[in-house]
């Protein structure tokens, strides 16, 4: 079952195919974890997202073609939500720098409007340095 397509493996989850759930599982939970880990800064989080995560896909979540990037983005939304709930003090008045606001943007799900409030910039000069961050990544 480990060289079917996702998409095939997501469908026979909703058939309720343990099998296919451990395969996704074996394939999948490593990085899904890893993003966890990055967004929560916490292992049990970590952990409590992934499980989240796949009783979400138990109740037949995943839409129809789903593959691993939404996969991937699930760990992400449910950390990011998670990490809403129990949000840090704002980092407001720090210089950010073009990767801080990429890694901002992406880890905590922060829009252009919510980086430039939160660090006192305008909407223009966010998504430079987003862009600029996202070169940087690249390079």
């Amino acid at each position: 079952m480990s060289a079917m397509p996702d998409a095939d493996l997501l469908l026979r989850v909703r058939a309720r195919d343990r099998e296919a759930m451990a395969s996704l599982y074996d394939r999948h939970a490593p990085r899904m974890y890893a993003i966890a880990l990055r967004v929560t800064g916490n292992r049990d989080a970590a952990g409590a997202v992934l499980e989240a995560a796949f009783a979400a896909l138990a109740n037949g979540a995943a839409p129809d073609g789903a593959g691993e990037s939404w996969l991937l983005r699930l760990a992400r939304d449910l950390a990011v939500a998670r990490q809403t709930q129990t949000a840090p003090p704002s980092v407001e008045g720090m210089t950010p720098t073009p990767r801080s606001l990429v890694e901002e943007a992406f880890y905590r799900g922060a829009g252009v409007a919510k980086l430039a409030r939160t660090h006192g910039l305008t909407e223009t000069d966010v998504r430079k340095m987003l862009q600029d961050g996202i070169r940087e990544l690249r390079g």
